[in-house]
This record gives C-alpha cells, sequence and structure tokens, in this order.
C-alpha cells in the first residue's frame, strides 16, 4: 500500500509480508498501548485482537494520543477503531470492548503471535498473573513496558524463558526502599522524578509525561516487531527477554540493558 513506500526499503517485501500476516493480541489501549498499537498499524500489522474498556477523559490528554478535545467520554476503543480504518482499511480487528478478565482472557490469547499487555500497573493483577500463565504454556511471548517519569522500562517474557513472578521476586531482592519499583530497576532512572512520582503515588496520582509515555509505546513496538522480523535473518540481535530488561531515561540521556540475575 502506498502509505508503506518509505518502509518498504527497510523491509521489503518478505519483512511487510511478515508483518501483514501476524496476529497481535494487544491489551490496553492507553498512553503506552495507544502508541505501541498506532507504531505497529503504520508499520503495516494488519491483524490484530484489541481489548479496551475505557473512555477518554481530561487527565488522559497528556500523554494518550487518541485523547483530544474531540474524542472525550468516546469509548477509547472505537476511537482507535476508527482512526485505525483510516490508515489501512485493509485492517482486521477482534474486538473486546469490555476488556479481558480471567474467564476469557485464554480465548484472547488463542493464535495470537505476540501478546502486548500494557494494562496499569495498579489494574487487574488478577488477570496479569493468568495472562502470564497462559500466553507460557500457549507458546505466545509476552511484551510490555510502562513510563516511568521522562523514560521507559521494558520487560519481555519469551514462553520458554522467565516468568514475570520470577522476574520480579529476582528483582525484589534488594528491596523497594518505600518505593513503587524494586531498588535495582527504580535506579536506572532520575532520583528526584523519582522521588516526585512516589509523592505523586501517595496523593493518588500515578504520574506520567508524554514523552515517557512514547518512549515506552514505541519501544515496545520495536521490540515485537524485532521478535517477529527474526525468520528475516539479517537483525544482529534477538529480541530483549526476561532476565534481561530493558531501562531508558531521556531526562539523563542514559539507556541501560540489564539482568535481574546481576
Amino acid at each position: 500500500m502506498d502509505f508503506l513506500n518509505r518502509l518498504q526499503p527497510l523491509l521489503q517485501k518478505e519483512g511487510l509480508d511478515i508483518l501483514a500476516h501476524s496476529y497481535i493480541a494487544l491489551s490496553g489501549l492507553g498512553g503506552v498501548g495507544g502508541v505501541a498499537f498506532q507504531a505497529l498499524v503504520r508499520s503495516g500489522v494488519r491483524r490484530f485482537r484489541l481489548a479496551e474498556n475505557g473512555i477518554f477523559d481530561p487527565p488522559d490528554m497528556n500523554r494518550q494520543p487518541g485523547a483530544t478535545a474531540f474524542t472525550m467520554g468516546r469509548p477509547k476503543l472505537d476511537v482507535y477503531v476508527e482512526w485505525a480504518h483510516a490508515i489501512n482499511p485493509a485492517i482486521e480487528l477482534e474486538l473486546y470492548p469490555d476488556g479481558i478478565n480471567v474467564d476469557n482472557i485464554e480465548g484472547f490469547l488463542q493464535g495470537a503471535d505476540a501478546y502486548i499487555g500494557v494494562i496499569d500497573a495498579e489494574k487487574g493483577q488478577d488477570v496479569k498473573e493468568k495472562s502470564g500463565k497462559l500466553s507460557a504454556r500457549m507458546g505466545i511471548p509476552l511484551f510490555t513496558a510502562g513510563a516511568i517519569g521522562f523514560g521507559a522500562l521494558l520487560v519481555n517474557h519469551h514462553p520458554d524463558g522467565m516468568t514475570p513472578a520470577t522476574f520480579w521476586s529476582m528483582a525484589e531482592r534488594q528491596g523497594r526502599n518505600g518505593g513503587i519499583l524494586p531498588m535495582m530497576i527504580a535506579e536506572s532512572f532520575h532520583p528526584e522524578i523519582r522521588a516526585r512520582i512516589e509523592q505523586g503515588f501517595a496523593q493518588g496520582i500515578l504520574s506520567t509525561t508524554a514523552v515517557g509515555a512514547n518512549m515506552a509505546g514505541t519501544v515496545l513496538a520495536n521490540e515485537v516487531m524485532t521478535y517477529l522480523l527474526q525468520p528475516l535473518g539479517w537483525l544482529d540481535r534477538e529480541p530483549l527477554f526476561a532476565p534481561q530488561y530493558l531501562a531508558i531515561d531521556l531526562l539523563n540521556l542514559n539507556m541501560t540493558v540489564s539482568s535481574v540475575e546481576d
């Protein structure tokens, strides 16, 4: 299609065919998920299963690409469906407007080549736990990222590798020091910004920036494509999976790839 003419020299027909035929299950079209979805659609991925039950409201406007004065009060899923069809009329979408839960998550994951799970950090713990186990059992890699201030944290899980529960248990071995992140991960981010995030969280506000959300969604989409394009044979690295994780802090111009096993 014409909208892919600047991508074609980079990925060529073989790469574009892989992306066009891949099936992505994506839960959560917020600041990170919305950015990742847009990047993947604009990269030629056209088969998605989408789960989102949220409504756009004013606090979304500081970081969520679909949030504008014209979309306030509308279901996020409806807005992104309209947007995706406007970019690529051939897009194929299976929709879960009530979101995912412990009862429908298995059907949501069935047949997917990759699962992007970006439900808000403070929500859906039961679903996150079950989806992590199911994705491993079904042979589906789990990709997830979060916005941390002016940066991002990326943690992915291969079905044959370290589980989310094991990853976070190992990360906790240094303690939290009162923070919302384990110490060994938190130290990758600007200390003053971390302190201000903690202050906001104590007041019931999950502090975010457009820079962080865009970075998290971008590295998430990039890693999903890195995984899908492995059969081409010319990529000089494998996708990043736990025990490794990626921490980026643009305020410090710092990017690190570390392991919870170190």
